[in-house]
């Protein structure tokens, strides 16, 4: 039985789909840690990227935190309104209240900016995506190279 040149291909692209889809797994696997409450670290962070803590307190993991800001250049006195996306997971029966907060730092650690995510619940066995828009000078984003994290079950 002669196999059509279509038939090749296909399974070429499928196998190379099935890489990718398992590469793309690989990628996304976090070590999560197991952390004290609260939790804060200081971390390298630049506005528009999307940093996972990958940190477990209380039974809540904390996935990630964006700061999107609409565009990539910023004039000195601008004020922009910045999106900040935080993702947690509850894996605790019962619901949990959650505080997060972003200390913004320049490249030697030099505090630049305070974000405070309003304290919110995370029920139990939920994930919960939480955005808020915040006013940043555009200063303050193009000096952002450093973001102190603090993370808190407030019951």
């Amino acid at each position: 039985m002669l196999i059509s040149p279509s038939r090749p291909a296909r399974l070429l692209v499928a196998a190379l789909t099935a890489a990718t889809i398992a590469v793309s797994a690989q990628a996304q696997t976090v070590e999560w840690r197991v952390v004290e409450n609260p939790y804060q670290e200081d971390v390298a962070y630049t506005v528009g990227a999307t940093f996972n803590p990958g940190v477990i307190v209380e039974g809540v993991r904390w996935h990630s935190f964006t700061l999107a800001a609409p565009t990539e250049v910023f004039t000195e006195g601008e004020a922009v309104d910045t999106e900040v996306t935080v993702v947690f997971e509850n894996r605790r029966s019962k619901g949990a209240k959650v505080l997060a907060i972003l200390l913004l730092e320049d490249v030697d650690g030099n505090p630049l900016e305070r974000v405070q995510i309003p304290p919110f619940k995370v029920g139990g066995d939920r994930r919960k995506e939480r955005v808020e828009t915040v006013v940043l000078p555009g200063a303050v984003i193009n000096a952002t190279e450093r973001a102190y994290l603090f993370f808190e079950i407030l019951q």
